[in-house]
C-alpha cells in the first residue's frame, strides 16, 4: 500500500508540504494537482485501489471559488474509506500561525521588527479571529483598522501579512517563493549578508528540527490529528 498526499498548491506552498511530510511522514508521496478544480476531478476518480489519500484543501470559507470546491471535494470523496481531507485554512496561515515565527525571523535587538509592529500586532488579532471563527463584523474591523480592503478575503490577507512580515529577509514568503531559510539547515541562504541575522543565528537548527517545530506549534498538529496522523 502506498500513502498520497495530494494538495493544490503550486510553488512555494507545494515545496513546504513536500519538505515537511518528508520529516514528518518520510513515506508519504506527496503530489500537486496544480489547484482546486484539478484536484477535485483527480479524487472523483479514485477507487479502492489499495493505497490511502490524504487530500490538503485551503477552507478559506469567504473565498467564493474555495468554498465551492470544497463541497465538490467532500462529495466526490463520499464513501471512500481511503480518503481523508486535510482541513487547512490556506498554507500562508500555517506558517502564520506558528508560534515562533517573530522570534526566528527577527533579532533580538532588530531595527526590522520595530518597524513591523503594526503588522505583528495585525498578525495576533488575526489568528485569533481565524481560530475562533469571528463573524463578519469583527472581520471588517479589523481590515478597517489594519487598511486591509474590505473586499480582500482571509486568504489574500494572510498570505499577505506573512510577505510583510518576512519581506527582506530569509523567511521572505509569497505565492511563488518560500523562503530559503523556512526549508533549508540553518544558514544555507546563498544571498545572506553579513549583517543579515535573524532569531536563530544563535541557535542554529536543521531543517528536520525546522519542520518539526512548525508542525507541533502551528494549526498543522491539530488538522493532522483530526484525519487520524
Amino acid at each position: 500500500m502506498k500513502t498520497y498526499v495530494w494538495c493544490e498548491d503550486s510553488s512555494s506552498g507545494y515545496l513546504f508540504w513536500k519538505v515537511l511530510f518528508n520529516v514528518i511522514y518520510p513515506d508519504f508521496i506527496v503530489e500537486t494537482q496544480n489547484g482546486n478544480s484539478r484536484l477535485s476531478k483527480a479524487v472523483e476518480k479514485i477507487d479502492d485501489d489499495g493505497n490511502m489519500y490524504y487530500i490538503i484543501l485551503d477552507t478559506a470559507i469567504d473565498n467564493p471559488d474555495i468554498l465551492r470546491e470544497l463541497k465538490r471535494l467532500k462529495r466526490s470523496a463520499f464513501g471512500k474509506n481511503n480518503i481523508r481531507i486535510i482541513k487547512i485554512h490556506s498554507f500562508e496561515f500555517a506558517l502564520l500561525s506558528f508560534k515562533f515565527l517573530e522570534q526566528w525571523v527577527f533579532a533580538e535587538k532588530d531595527e526590522l521588527r520595530d518597524k513591523r509592529q503594526k503588522v505583528l500586532e495585525a498578525r495576533n488579532i488575526f489568528i485569533n479571529i481565524i481560530n475562533n471563527g469571528a463573524d463578519s463584523d469583527i472581520l471588517n474591523e479589523f481590515k478597517s483598522v489594519y487598511e486591509y480592503q474590505m473586499k480582500m478575503n482571509t486568504e489574500k490577507i494572510s498570505a499577505r501579512i506573512l510577505s510583510e512580515i518576512t519581506k527582506n529577509t530569509g523567511f521572505e514568503t509569497n505565492k511563488t517563493k518560500i523562503g530559503s531559510c523556512f526549508i533549508n539547515n540553518c544558514c544555507e541562504w546563498n544571498e545572506r549578508k553579513k549583517d543579515d541575522i535573524c532569531g536563530l543565528d544563535y541557535n542554529r537548527l536543521t531543517v528536520t528540527e525546522k519542520m518539526k517545530q512548525i508542525f507541533k506549534h502551528s494549526v498543522l498538529e491539530l488538522a493532522f490529528e483530526e484525519v487520524g496522523l
